[in-house]
């Protein structure tokens, strides 16, 4: 007869592909813990970066726009204007039909997605809209602000020169 083995010799038989150690409930508390804490540190900053690339974004696209409307009057040999609004949060370049709908001047509204900002200001010689003569050289200078939580940009249109930059 052959003798059993001492019992704490036998040994359990594993699962498939286990090792039988398993996470304790202290190293999971500890593990989401550490997690918490660097969600809370990093959520504002991701916050704050989505802001400041959707304020870039909506300044880039109002100096393209503003590009765009002096090509047409160069192009053109007439008065182009961009008529800003803030109390909508919209401009529209006037007499510049896109779109399937060909019926109402361009326009975008800066307060819906993508851009979600605030137009707070516009003012190119105490008016809102900025005209631009036939040779694309703006009557007015002026500047445009837009804003995302407290961060703000800056359209400036320089009134000799016509040329815009973003600060």
């Amino acid at each position: 007869m052959v003798p059993s083995p001492p019992s704490s010799a036998v040994r359990t038989p594993c699962r498939a592909g286990r090792s039988g150690r398993a996470f304790t409930l202290f190293e999971l508390i500890v593990v989401l813990s550490i997690t918490a804490i660097l969600a809370s540190v990093v959520a504002p900053k991701y916050a704050s970066a989505v802001a400041r690339y959707r304020l870039d974004s909506a300044a880039r696209r109002i100096a393209a726009d503003i590009e765009q409307a002096k090509a047409l009057a160069r192009t053109s040999g007439t008065t182009q204007t961009v008529a800003f609004t803030p109390s909508t949060g919209t401009y529209s370049i006037v007499g510049y039909i896109t779109g399937a709908s060909r019926t109402s001047d361009y326009s975008v509204r800066l307060g819906q997605p993508p851009y979600s900002v605030t137009l707070q200001s516009a003012s190119f010689g105490g008016m809102p809209d900025l005209r631009l003569g036939p040779f694309a050289l703006p009557a007015d200078g002026g500047s445009i602000v837009v804003r995302s939580g407290t961060e703000t940009r800056t359209i400036a249109i320089d009134a000799s020169s016509g040329a815009v930059t973003i600060q």
